[in-house]
């Protein structure tokens, strides 16, 4: 071969192989690794303006100690929180004697005695609750100053039956297509908590999330951010606070 022509052809080539480089397009890099969905429900929920209003009830509303209640889910937003589940999961922070779920139109209630702290019930009564019904959550503590029993409560409403069967049948299929994928227990936990998220209701997002049995350090740290974040009161005084019933 012609030297000559020969030193064209490896300057083509060496130029060709630097042209990303050299010009003044960007250098590819990896793809970004997708958020996981911890971290997305993470940020939705302790934004600045939390879709999860907590109710807050106690003898002293601005000094976190053991007498401070609040209410975390059900929560209470302006308007009353709808939830799917027959069987709600009840989440609080604070020290409570006993919780109760009334039927606000037949007048049947539920007691639970509280005689640990942990903070998390899921309502065991014979029935599951009715769709369409309204209840009302209460718990009921000691005030530190007074000694006297006072209670704090939160409305709620079981969404109408042909609402919740439709949901029901998506979280069937949703989890019958998963098991043929062989996704475990966990990862259809979390795939039901996106759904409920992306039809925003909280409270069965937060009720499949403490579902989960793992050893998820982010899983972990959310539920212990939970209360940190959404009960742990302003810096100001608030004008707002629920009145406080004796009982």
């Amino acid at each position: 071969m012609n030297k000559l022509l020969f030193y064209t052809l490896s300057l083509s080539v060496i130029a060709l192989s630097t042209a990303p480089v050299l010009s003044n397009q960007p250098i590819p890099t990896q793809p970004k690794q997708p958020q996981s969905f911890i971290s997305w429900i993470s940020q939705a929920i302790f934004k600045k303006e939390p879709p999860i209003q907590p109710r807050k009830g106690g003898s002293r509303p601005t000094v976190r100690d053991t007498n401070d209640i609040c209410m975390i889910s059900p929560d209470e937003p302006e308007t009353t929180r709808i939830v799917w589940s027959d069987r709600p999961l009840f989440i609080w922070e604070g020290k409570v004697k006993k919780i109760v779920v009334l039927n606000k139109n037949t007048g049947k209630k539920w007691t639970q005695p509280v005689t640990e702290t942990p903070n998390i019930y899921t309502y065991t009564g014979d029935e599951p609750l009715e769709p369409g019904q309204t209840y009302e959550w209460r718990v009921f503590f000691e005030d530190s100053l007074s000694q006297k029993e006072l209670s704090s409560g939160v409305n709620f409403q079981v969404m109408e039956a042909q609402q919740r069967d439709r949901i029901t049948a998506d979280l069937q299929n949703l989890e019958k297509q998963l098991k043929a994928e062989n996704k475990d227990n966990e990862a259809i936990a979390l795939a039901k908590a996106k759904y409920f998220a992306e039809n925003q209701l909280w409270s069965d997002v937060l009720q499949q999330l403490y579902s989960i049995q793992t050893t998820s350090t982010d899983l972990d740290a959310f539920r212990k951010d939970i209360s940190r974040k959404l009960c742990d009161p302003p810096t100001e005084v608030s004008h707002n606070s629920p009145k406080r019933e004796s009982r």
